[in-house]
């Protein structure tokens, strides 16, 4: 039986003046007012793939069948260069990157109604996009462990059984989440760093078996942020980024399994 997580209210706040989007100060300014420091302001990838959103929160559609779906990452978009820059001026070592899964991303594109009737009904076309998005997701994380990143945080918040039923749930960790863990693993053989994700996918891949948990101790209550940055363990999540203020003594990080 895979568990539900409850989420951490973090209620996303509003972009109210449109420049925040593509000029680095402002973007800085508006990236320290949340529980942590984090960027970017507006779901990156999806932009850089075509998507345009309105006041940063809305997005447009752009396809309207998944087969007709390119994924082709243009980073030369204002909206990635001022966020590096943003970077820059936050500093590296304290900025978590937020990335988001592959069913957001595919919403973003095509739209909520059409992306649940092609995980039901057109598995493989999925499959496909899935092994793109890895690949694109892999890259996108190296270009920031390149200028010093150390955090990222991977969110599907859609990944729960009450929602989209066990199977797919399953079907999501089978077709994409092992193979994007597998791929970052890769990368922590180059570059020290720590990817938190979503309890929900934790708590899929340990409840289907496909990982366990380690526990850290510590000797006092720590920050959990502080730990995300002074701990680097390749992948945690055993509870929600939200969280990041408060304190802990005990977190576990996340094993995969070998393959049978």
């Amino acid at each position: 039986m895979i568990r539900t997580y409850e989420c951490i209210d973090n209620p996303e706040r509003p972009i109210k003046n449109n420049e925040i989007l593509t000029n680095p100060k402002l973007m800085a300014d508006y990236a320290k007012d949340g529980r942590y420091v984090s960027l970017p302001v507006v779901p990156m990838i999806p932009i850089c793939l075509g998507v345009k959103f309105e006041n940063g929160r809305t997005a447009y559609p752009i396809y309207d069948d998944i087969c007709d779906i390119k994924l082709d990452m243009d980073y030369s978009k204002d909206e990635y260069m001022a966020m590096l820059k943003a970077i820059e001026i936050l500093g590296e070592e304290k900025t978590v990157i937020e990335i988001r899964g592959p069913i957001s991303v595919l919403d973003n594109l095509l739209g909520a109604t059409k992306v649940m009737k092609t995980m039901r009904k057109r598995r493989d076309v999925l499959k496909d996009l899935y092994a793109e998005l890895t690949y694109i997701y892999t890259d996108y994380i190296r270009n920031f462990l390149d200028k010093g990143v150390k955090v990222f945080s991977f969110t599907e918040s859609i990944l729960d059984p009450k929602v989209l039923g066990p199977r797919e749930v399953g079907n999501y960790v089978d077709d994409f989440l092992l193979n994007f863990l597998k791929e970052v693993e890769k990368l922590a053989g180059e570059y020290k760093f720590t990817l938190h994700l979503c309890p929900k996918s934790t708590l899929a891949i340990v409840d289907l078996d496909k990982a366990d948990f380690e526990a850290i101790d510590f000797d006092n209550p720590r920050k959990y942020i502080d730990i995300l940055f002074d701990n680097p363990s390749t992948l945690m999540g055993d509870r929600c980024i939200n969280l990041a203020d408060e304190e802990f003594n005990k977190v576990n990080k996340i094993v995969l399994k070998e393959d049978k």
